[in-house]
């Protein structure tokens, strides 16, 4: 970390889906000021220290309790009635009418909202991230001032973190048990039921013992923003991960844009399509170790045993696919053709069958010639859905070419 900004390595995709997370709730304005790197990313320090004067929280921390709320009629909430006093009219705006007076007089909306945003995602029940912050240490701040004091200690500490790989935390917070020091540093189910290691107990699936490894109170603030970078699919959330934050960055906003027009595509069809649109738009070459670990990140919710649980899958496109959709001459011939009958035959590396849709392809342009009808049993149907001669006679002049450069890219 330098005097001014802080530097972020890609890591793994808990990490990474973490980072990107955060900077999908940036404003435009704040976009504009990350600086990107080969691979890495510098962010302005300052969003994550504590609030100045009259604000209580950093400007980081604004920024994701706006997203936590962002999702329902917060006058609603304010308004509702504390269950639990049934013989008293308490609204949740009489209950912490004081508590916003003290540490939010300069806008007492922002401090509803964070009293809310705590208890949706961290001390109520059935809340993301139940357990990993209580209600008393949300109040006080302390995830926040923890979260500076980590950027302070920068590689002075005495414990290396897991993830950003920086020597940050300090041994003591070990020692405190059943305090938010450690309860945050041991990655453990708090952090997410899905991965993480419940320490005392069985072990799931992804450990193989009661250990854990260690995690930063600041790699803590950003991968709490891993579930905002996931995209609802209909078969449950993607996230496409990579080596390089801009390529993660660029993929998974084609991705939803994708989604937008075709809310029913499968996930090869997804990142097949964003890789296509990142080799069109960015004209750049990737290197061989970036185009291997490339992968789609699949969250799914099953019923076992009658009971709803949330699975993790992953998902890749076989190296020569991969290297054909990522190359601009082959990418632009491919969004030249608009077919996704053709798509679908390059996705499964069908490239012999681009001769013979070629074939009927001549065949149809000559029955139009001669004012000849295209039957509905016709073999073009099987390739093609516009039917038109101009079209036609358009992409018997790209699929050869496409399939040539296939077959160099490929080596066949």
């Amino acid at each position: 970390m330098n005097q001014n900004k802080i530097t972020l390595y890609p890591s793994n995709w808990l990490y990474n889906a973490g980072v990107i997370g955060f900077l999908k709730i940036l404003k435009e304005e704040d976009v504009n000021k990350i600086e990107w790197g080969y691979g890495t990313i510098k962010i302005p320090k300052e969003w994550f220290l504590n609030g100045k004067g009259k604000d209580p929280i950093p400007y980081s921390a604004k920024l994701l309790i706006n997203k936590i709320v962002s999702d329902e009629d917060f006058k609603k909430w304010l308004k509702k009635k504390d269950k639990k006093k049934k013989d008293k009219e308490e609204t949740n705006e009489d209950k912490y009418k004081d508590y916003v007076k003290k540490y939010f007089s300069h806008s007492v909306e922002d401090g509803y909202k964070y009293v809310r945003a705590g208890g949706k995602w961290f001390f109520g029940s059935n809340t993301p991230y139940q357990n990993l912050v209580q209600k008393k240490e949300w109040l006080e701040f302390q995830l926040f001032k923890l979260v500076e004091k980590c950027i302070e200690l920068d590689n002075s500490g005495q414990l290396v973190c897991s993830f950003c790989k920086k020597k940050n935390i300090p041994s003591d917070f070990l020692k405190k048990e059943k305090s938010l020091e450690k309860r945050l540093v041991v990655f453990g189910d708090p952090h997410t039921d899905e991965l993480g290691a419940s320490i005392g107990k069985f072990p799931n699936s992804f450990w193989n013992n009661k250990s854990s490894i260690l995690i930063c109170p600041f790699c803590v603030f950003l991968f709490i923003h891993h579930r905002i970078s996931f995209i609802p699919i209909s078969e449950g959330e993607i996230f496409i991960n990579a080596p390089d934050f801009k390529l993660i960055w660029d993929l998974n906003k084609f991705a939803e844009n994708i989604l937008m027009r075709e809310k029913e595509y499968e996930i090869r069809k997804i990142l097949g399509s964003s890789l296509l649109q990142w080799a069109i738009k960015r004209r750049t070459l990737l290197g061989a170790w970036t185009m291997m670990n490339i992968e789609v990140i699949v969250k799914r919710r099953v019923k076992r045993d009658g009971k709803s649980e949330e699975i993790i899958d992953y998902f890749d496109l076989p190296q020569d696919i991969t290297r054909i959709l990522l190359d601009y001459e082959i990418a632009n011939l491919i969004e030249r053709i608009e077919e996704e009958k053709i798509f679908d035959l390059i996705l499964s590396g069908k490239f012999s069958e681009l001769e013979k849709a070629n074939y009927f392809v001549l065949k149809a342009i000559l029955k139009l010639k001669n004012k000849e009808r295209i039957s509905d049993n016709d073999p073009i149907r099987k390739y093609f859905k516009k039917l038109d001669l101009i079209y036609l006679q358009k992409v018997s002049n790209i699929l050869p070419e496409l399939y040539v450069k296939i077959l160099e890219k490929t080596g066949r």
